[in-house]
């Protein structure tokens, strides 16, 4: 049996000034000093798109996981340091552009 999960897609663009060397460097500590320490990621990709912006994929054991960690989020130092780098998300968006997907069927 396939285990079931949460996916998550945060399409983002850098802000003016920014290049990817410092995407890379906030997005490596991120995932070190806070991705990797929470209970209930399975993963996370960082993508870059194909006629610009990035987005991050991220998979998670449920949606209260997935919840859980985005409010963690608001404390971290590290979280708050990759932030810094994007344009803010847009409120008009429902979710602010976030993209949530429950798990429906894997095929193989």
């Amino acid at each position: 049996m396939t285990k079931k999960t949460y996916v998550q897609l945060v399409p983002t663009q850098l802000k003016e000034g920014v290049g990817e060397p410092a995407l890379l460097q906030a997005s490596d500590a991120f995932q070190a000093h806070f991705v990797s320490k929470q209970r209930g990621v399975q993963k996370r990709v960082l993508l870059r798109g194909k006629h610009g912006g990035y987005a991050d994929l991220v998979f998670f054991d449920s949606q209260e996981d997935a919840e859980r960690i985005a409010a963690a989020e608001a404390t971290s130092e590290h979280c708050l340091a990759l932030f810094d780098l994007l344009k803010p998300p847009d409120p008009s968006l429902p979710d602010m552009g976030i993209l949530s997907f429950e798990h429906l069927k894997t095929y193989e």
